[in-house]
């Protein structure tokens, strides 16, 4: 199998599409991820996967924390807003209509579906991204609203 069969064999996997926030306020920056997963139940943990040359992946350490907005399948024009090259600059929350995480205080989007608002227990170097595991110290979401995903969305990621 070339590299390429196992480029294309990689992007028939399925993800949410998520938009992770980070830092306070409309000071705070964001982008759509997708490589998120859940990893430990007890306690609540998810782990999320940062390219290595994009901005956020410093952010998120500087930081130590994050949340992780959960956006229904009607709210791609959220998604794209947020989906750009890691050159694009920190203000990406610049004008967004924004909250504050109950826990850590982590800027959060007003209209998104759900949330969860981790605090970083470690970032593990894994090959050009940065695995980043976190504790979910508070979240919540409305069960009846279908999430993005990357078949429904088109926006499909492949590193």
């Amino acid at each position: 199998m070339t590299d390429k069969n196992v480029s294309a064999a990689l992007r028939r996997l399925e993800y949410g599409v998520y938009v992770v926030t980070m830092g306070k306020g409309n000071a705070g920056n964001a982008f759509t991820a997708s490589w998120v997963t859940q990893v430990s139940s007890a306690p609540p943990m998810i782990a999320l996967a940062v390219h290595n040359k994009h901005q956020s992946s410093q952010l998120l350490q500087e930081k130590g924390a994050f949340v992780l907005n959960i956006i229904d399948k009607d709210q791609v024009a959220v998604a794209k807003t947020y989906y750009g090259p890691a050159e694009s600059g920190y203000e990406k929350l610049k004008h967004a209509s924004l909250k504050v995480s109950p826990v850590t205080g982590t800027a959060m989007l007003d209209g998104a579906t759900g949330y969860l608002d981790c605090r970083i227990v470690k970032m593990v170097p894994a090959g050009n991204h940065t695995l980043v595991l976190a504790d979910v110290v508070a979240g919540e979401a409305d069960g009846e609203r279908p999430i993005l995903t990357t078949t429904s969305s088109r926006l499909h990621y492949a590193g």
